[in-house]
């Protein structure tokens, strides 16, 4: 089909080639010779004989009618060769036209796809605008509320801190106020907005605010919190203790570290302590004067049952005596264990370990032990297990006290049978007593609550067993400070056994404290004002051998210094006219600087509690002593002084003396609070005698009205000036150390409360203080003289 159509093109473009008169020519040649053979041929065919005639009037016929036919077909053919040729120039205009619409479509095509993807992301980017100006609004209304919700926190912490009676404050690095709350603005009469100009020394006392910026410099350094106690005055004077808490902060925004402050109103709570613990030593007076007076005639009634028990009696007088004699003892012990019982319920109770003849409290135990078993018709028996020691580091009051509870108690619940005291030793300086019985023993329901206060076990009738109730728990406590412990086995029927295992390191024998140290005859200088003082130290120095001068005053004591050569310079630390530091440093100046040759040993003489010796020794001094004088200390800082290597042991004052007395005495004078202090007396009557105690005393007592006069004259002139508080204290002082010298322990506590004219509550307490000092000194000086003479 191709190639017809391909020789029809042929035919038609050789036609227009040719032409329409060429070709109507060819046509009209080509179609007589067509048309002469096909006449001859068909009438040859079909008549069998060839008629010119008929042949060449057909075609003439066909001659002359196909020129017009040949021009019309060849004019056709032009025309729809033209046509042809138009159509294809059309056609090929339309593929022309085609292909630049294709090319235009994919132009358009990409331009829409590039258009599209234009929109889309434009419309993306719209969508994330408007997204991110949702987000941005959202953002901006939850700050807002934010910034709402921190205004309004702010402004309720604010109004909470404004509204707390707790001072709330804070301080930048220059200790200047950055702000505070309105109980700081009422403490200070400040207002917050004056405060940030200010510092701690332009609104409080110069002394407080010292504290202020000592304990700020504190929390920035260690970069800890710190809590303190101060007394603060309101802008109307009046004074209040808070409890400070401090912190430490980095503010970002200022760029530096900050201290916030807490302070909270104890004053209530203050007063309430010293409420309760006037009400303690209230108790504790009490307690102590029901022990003495009780104790008093205990003490004769055993004194003189021993003395009885030694003269000519028959079987029954004897007997008699025994039970009068071990009914005393066990009154005795259960006045310990009340005075204990008053310790333990303000957290006082305390051992005072020393060195102890064990062969000796055990002979002790035994004795009375055995007394008591008699009584009952009982067995008492005491076995000695191991290589026990003779001299133990142990408080033998205390562990005398708790046998003999355990042992009473074995006695009281056996109604016949043994009593039966086991002694060992248990590993490295522990020693195990084991107090057994055969007696009615104890429930095992009841066993964990026999160490209870108060607890007692029933009887089998139903009756209350005897007994205070408290001595069990009493010795569970005091095993407890021994580091050891109280347990207990038991069987109805069967018996008990209670097990003591405490610690009782091993010790040599003791040394005795009263032999001064071989150092030869020193040339001492003491410094003191107040004659009682010096007749009781000088005693005690010139009967250790040594030769004492006497100054009262810092003038004084350089000029005799300057005068006289002395091996030991002892200095009262407040003297008239200056202290004993502002001396020790005054020596030690002029020896430095060569104006003396020689400075002996400058030991400081004070009656104040000594709490950081190295404060001393920071001031000039070589050692410190406490009022009244120690035998002990004063030996021991002898021996260190003047080259003895060993220190002495560590045994109680008096030891020889406490060693001979009764084991009842022995108690009395250490189980309680005393009212004198009992071990500094006997050291002295040892040391001075009896008569020249009894001078100090007297002399004391006729002191005492002059002291009472200036400390009155002065306490009106402070109530008339303010200033003049430390008169007032200076006095207290002097009082304190004639008392202390002579262990009026009761005038001696309050007088240290009247010298410390810095504390908080001296000003308000001073006056109760006075009069309490006038109300009981001439009763505490009366009943010593009697002490005195009794003994």
């Amino acid at each position: 089909m191709k190639n017809v159509k391909t020789y029809l093109q042929n035919y038609i473009d050789w036609i227009i080639r040719i032409g329409k008169i060429r070709f109507s020519l060819l046509g009209l040649l080509i179609l007589g010779v067509y048309a002469l053979i096909i006449q001859a041929g068909s009438t040859l065919l079909f008549t069998g004989d060839l008629k010119w005639g008929d042949i060449w009037r057909s075609v003439i016929f066909g001659l002359c009618s196909a020129p017009f036919v040949i021009y019309f077909f060849s004019v056709v053919i032009e025309k729809l060769e033209l046509a042809r040729q138009g159509s294809e120039k059309t056609l090929a205009q339309l593929k022309t036209l085609r292909m630049q619409d294709y090319q235009l479509n994919q132009e358009m095509n990409k331009k829409n796809l590039l258009l599209s993807r234009e929109i889309d992301e434009r419309a993306k980017a719209e969508q994330e605008l408007t997204s991110a100006l949702l987000h941005l609004e959202q953002e901006v209304r939850e700050r807002r509320r934010i910034q709402l919700e921190l205004e309004q926190s702010a402004h309720l912490l604010r109004s909470f801190f404004d509204a707390s009676p707790d001072l709330v404050f804070y301080r930048g690095e220059d200790h200047r106020f950055l702000g505070a709350n309105k109980a700081v603005e009422k403490l200070t009469g400040k207002k917050s907005e004056e405060l940030k100009l200010l510092t701690p020394f332009d609104v409080y006392s110069e002394r407080s605010a010292k504290k202020a910026i000592e304990s700020d410099i504190q929390v920035s350094k260690e970069k800890k919190g710190l809590s303190y106690e101060q007394w603060l005055y309101y802008p109307d004077g009046r004074a209040a203790c808070f409890e400070i808490l401090k912190v430490p902060y980095y503010d970002k925004v200022s760029k530096q570290n900050i201290i916030i402050g807490f302070g909270r109103d104890i004053t209530e709570r203050t007063s309430y302590q010293e409420m309760i613990e006037k009400s303690s030593r209230d108790k504790t007076n009490m307690m102590t004067t029901i022990s003495h007076e009780l104790k008093t005639p205990l003490n004769g009634i055993i004194g003189l049952s021993r003395i009885l028990l030694d003269g000519n009696l028959d079987e029954q007088q004897r007997n008699y005596l025994q039970t009068i004699k071990v009914s005393a003892v066990s009154l005795g012990h259960i006045f310990n264990d009340l005075v204990d019982l008053e310790k333990i319920e303000t957290h006082r109770i305390e051992l005072f370990n020393k060195a102890c003849d064990f062969n000796n409290l055990l002979n002790d135990i035994n004795n009375i032990a055995s007394v008591m078993a008699a009584q009952k018709n009982l067995k008492f028996e005491m076995l000695l297990k191991n290589r026990l020691p003779d001299w133990i580091q142990v408080d033998p009051i205390r562990l005398n006290q708790v046998l003999w509870n355990l042992i009473s108690n074995a006695v009281k619940f056996t109604p016949k049978g043994w009593v039966r005291l086991t002694v060992a030793k248990s590993g490295q300086d522990r020693l195990v007593f084991q107090i057994s019985d055969s007696g009615i023993g104890i429930p095992q329901a009841e066993l964990n609550n026999i160490f209870t206060m108060y607890y007692q076990v029933k009887s089998k009738d139903n009756m209350r067993a005897l007994g205070s109730g408290i001595g069990l728990s009493v010795s569970k406590k005091i095993a407890s400070l021994m580091h050891g412990n109280l347990s207990v086995e038991s069987e109805e029927n069967i018996g008990t056994t209670f097990t003591l295992d405490i610690a009782a390191p091993e010790i040599e024998k003791a040394v005795d404290i009263s032999m001064a140290p071989s150092i030869g005859a020193l040339n001492i200088l003491l410094v003191e004002d107040i004659e009682v003082n010096i007749i009781v130290a000088k005693s005690i120095l010139e009967k250790l051998g040594y030769h004492v001068d006497i100054a009262m005053t810092g003038a004084e004591a350089l000029k005799k210094f300057y005068q006289n050569q002395y091996d030991l310079l002892l200095l009262d630390i407040q003297l008239p006219d200056m202290s004993g530091f502002d001396i020790a440093m005054t020596l030690r100046q002029q020896y430095e600087n060569d104006e003396i040759d020689y400075l002996p040993p400058l030991v400081a003489l004070t009656a104040n509690v000594l709490n950081n010796k190295r404060h001393y020794l920071q001031q000039g001094m070589d050692d410190v002593l406490s009022k009244p004088l120690s035998l002990e200390a004063l030996n021991l800082t002898l021996k260190q002084l003047f080259g003895e290597e060993q220190p002495l042991e560590s045994v109680s004052i008096g030891e020889d003396i406490e060693e001979a007395l009764p084991a009842e005495v022995k108690t009395q004078q250490q189980s309680a609070v005393m009212a004198f202090d009992y071990p500094m007396l006997d050291e002295l009557i040892e040391l001075m005698g009896k008569e020249n105690v009894m001078k100090s005393a007297l002399l004391f007592e006729q002191l005492m009205p002059g002291y009472i006069e200036e400390l009155t004259q002065h306490y009106q002139a402070y109530q008339q000036d303010r200033t003049l508080k430390t008169a007032v204290a200076e006095d207290a002082h002097k009082i304190k150390g004639a008392a202390a010298s002579l262990g009026i322990n009761r005038i001696r506590d309050i007088a240290e409360l009247a010298q410390h004219q810095d504390s908080p509550q001296w000003e308000e307490e001073i006056a109760v203080w006075i009069e309490v000092i006038q109300e009981e000194w001439r009763s505490s000086v009366t009943a010593l003289k009697k002490w005195i003479a009794n003994r």
